[in-house]
C-alpha cells in the first residue's frame, strides 16, 4: 500500500517526464499523460497540481487540432492519426480527473482556454465521417472534460453556454452516439440556470428545444429528464408577460409535454411498490445513488457530473423510486402550470388525449390504492401531526386539478368527462385525504368548472345524490345542495359548510 501523499510526491515526477515528452513520439506522449491521469485521481495531487502540467496538456492538444484539421483537409487516411485520438482522449481524461471538486484547477484551465480549444476539437471531431472507436472515446472524453470543468463553476458554465450553444450542443444532440448525446445532455443540464432556460426557449432557438425535448421524449428514464422539467416549469410559473412568439414556443413544447404524459403517465403505478421500502434504504441512500451513477456514467475512469446542483427530484433516485414515474409525476406538475395560463390553456383544452388521459390515470390510480395500501390509498391521520414524504404525494389532487382546468369554460370537455364517467370518479376523490393534500378543495374546482352552464352535469350530480351514490354532506362540503326545478334535479351554490 502507497505511503499517504506519495501521489503529490510522484505528481511533479510525472509532470517532467511530461514536459520532455513533448518532443518525443507520440506514443511516449501518450504514457506520460497516462502516468498522470492515473495520479490526479486522488484529492492531493489534484490540489498541488501545477499550472503547467495543464499548459503542457493545452500543447498536446491543440497540436492534436492542426494534424486532425490537416489530415481532415488533405483526406489523408484517418487510420493514421488513431495514436493521435488515443492521445486526445487521454489528455481529456487527465483534464476531467484534476476538474473533480477542485475549483482552482477548473479556473487556471478555463483561464488557459482549455474550454474554447475542447470546443474547436468537438466540432471537428464530428466532421470526421469515419465514426471508429478512438474517435468515438475523443468525442466522449472531451464532454466528460467540459461537465466536470462546469460543476459548480458558475464561470466557466457561461464560458462553455458561450462556446457551446446553440451549436454543438446540437450537434451532439443528433449525433448516432447514445454516449456522446448523455454527455452532452449533462454538459447542457450543468450550464442551465433560468436565465439560459429563456434563451433555450427563445423562439430563435425552438430547433434546439425541440431537440432536447425529443431526447428526453427517448430517454424518460434518465435523471436528467427531471431536471428539465424542474426547469420547464419555473419558466412556465413566470408571471412576465410573453410575446406571441414566445407563445407559439410554449405551445410546441405544451403538444410533447402533452403526448409524453399520454404516452408513459402508467408508469406512475410503479410508486406503488416503493411506499414500504423507502424507509429501509433511507440509510443508505446517498451510497446507492452514487453507485448508481458511476455505474452508468462513468465511460473508464473517473467522471464527477454536479450532482449537487440537480434538481431535489433527482435525490430520490438513490431509491426504489422509478425514474420513468418520477418524470410522470414532473410532467403533470408542469401541465397543471401550463393550463393555469390562459394563453396556454386553450390550446392544450383542444390537445387530443390529454383530458382522456388524466381521467384513465386518475380511475387507475384510485383503483389501485382501493386494492392495497399504498401511497394512492386514501389517509386521514387525527393528529396531523405526521408529514408524508413521497414523490407521488399529491398526485390524484394534481390529476383533478388538470381535469377542472381543462373544463373551464370548455363545454365539449364538460361533456367528454360525463361521458367517461369523470364526475362519479371526481366525487370519489373528494374525502380528506394526508396523501393528497387540498384534494378536496381541487374537487370543488372541478366540479364546478364541470357544471357551469351544464345542466346535464348538474342533473347527474343530484340524481347521485338521491340514489345515494353521492354523499349529501361531501356536496355541502364542497358549497354544493340539490335543487329540484320543474321535474329536474339541479346544483346550486350555498355557503360552503365547515369540514
Amino acid at each position: 500500500m502507497a505511503a499517504a501523499g506519495s501521489g503529490s510526491r510522484s505528481l511533479p515526477a510525472a509532470a517532467a517526464r511530461l514536459g520532455r515528452s513533448m518532443a518525443a513520439a507520440p506514443a511516449a506522449r501518450l504514457e506520460s499523460v497516462r502516468a498522470v491521469t492515473g495520479l490526479l485521481r486522488e484529492a492531493q495531487p489534484r490540489e498541488t497540481a501545477e499550472e503547467s502540467i495543464f499548459q503542457d496538456l493545452l500543447k498536446i492538444l491543440t497540436k492534436a487540432l492542426n494534424e486532425i484539421e490537416q489530415a481532415y483537409k488533405d483526406s489523408c487516411e484517418l487510420l493514421d492519426l488513431d495514436t493521435c485520438l488515443l492521445l486526445v482522449a487521454e489528455c481529456f481524461r487527465c483534464l476531467r480527473n484534476a476538474c473533480v471538486e477542485c475549483a482552482k484547477n477548473q479556473d487556471v484551465m478555463r483561464n488557459l482556454g482549455l474550454i474554447t480549444t475542447s470546443v474547436r476539437l468537438i466540432k471537428l471531431l464530428d466532421g470526421i465521417q469515419i465514426k471508429e472507436e478512438p474517435l468515438l472515446t475523443a468525442f466522449r472524453c472531451s464532454l466528460q472534460f467540459l461537465g466536470n470543468i462546469a460543476a459548480g463553476n458558475r464561470d466557466s458554465q457561461n464560458s462553455i453556454w458561450k462556446c457551446a450553444f446553440p451549436d454543438l450542443f446540437l450537434t451532439c444532440l443528433t449525433y448516432s452516439d447514445e454516449k456522446i448525446v448523455a454527455y452532452c445532455c449533462m454538459v447542457l443540464f450543468t450550464c442551465l440556470n433560468s436565465e439560459k432556460v429563456r434563451e433555450l426557449l427563445d423562439p430563435e432557438n425552438l430547433t434546439v428545444a425541440l431537440r432536447v425535448l425529443k431526447v428526453y421524449k427517448e430517454q424518460l428514464e434518465s435523471e436528467w429528464s427531471v431536471t428539465f422539467l424542474e426547469l420547464i416549469m419555473s419558466k412556465v410559473s413566470e408571471k412576465n408577460s410573453v410575446t406571441s412568439e414566445e407563445m407559439n414556443v410554449f405551445m410546441r413544447i405544451a403538444d410533447f409535454l402533452a403526448s409524453c404524459f399520454r404516452d408513459k403517465c402508467e408508469a406512475v403505478l410503479k410508486l406503488t411498490s416503493a411506499a414500504d421500502a423507502e424507509d429501509e434504504v433511507t440509510n443508505g441512500l446517498w451510497a446507492a445513488f452514487w453507485e448508481y451513477l458511476m455505474q452508468s456514467c462513468v465511460l473508464d475512469g473517473l467522471v464527477l457530473f454536479p450532482l449537487y446542483e440537480v434538481s431535489k427530484s433527482c435525490w430520490l433516485l438513490g431509491t426504489p423510486y422509478s425514474t420513468e414515474a418520477l418524470v410522470t409525476v414532473r410532467l403533470l406538475d408542469v401541465l397543471c402550470e401550463m393550463t393555469s395560463n390562459n394563453g396556454q390553456l386553450e390550446h392544450l383544452q383542444a390537445s387530443p388525449g390529454l383530458l382522456e388521459t388524466a381521467i384513465d390515470i386518475l380511475r387507475l390510480t384510485h383503483l389501485a390504492g382501493k386494492q392495497a395500501v399504498n401511497i394512492f390509498t386514501a389517509t386521514h391521520a387525527m393528529t396531523g401531526q405526521e408529514e408524508i414524504s413521497h414523490p407521488a404525494v399529491g398526485f390524484k389532487s394534481h390529476l383533478i386539478r388538470l381535469i377542472g382546468n381543462l373544463c373551464y369554460k370548455s363545454k365539449g370537455n364538460q361533456d367528454k368527462v360525463y361521458e367517461l364517467d369523470g364526475i362519479p370518479l371526481i366525487l370519489d376523490n373528494c374525502s380528506i385525504d394526508d396523501n393528497n393534500p387540498f384534494v378536496n378543495q381541487w374537487a370543488v374546482y372541478a366540479i364546478r368548472n364541470l357544471t357551469e352552464q351544464n345542466e346535464r352535469n348538474q342533473e347527474l350530480i343530484a340524481r347521485m345524490e338521491e340514489k345515494g351514490l353521492a354523499d349529501n354532506s361531501v356536496l355541502e362540503h364542497m358549497g354544493l345542495e340539490i335543487e329540484k326545478q320543474d321535474d329536474k334535479l339541479l346544483l346550486r351554490s350555498v355557503r360552503k359548510k365547515p369540514l
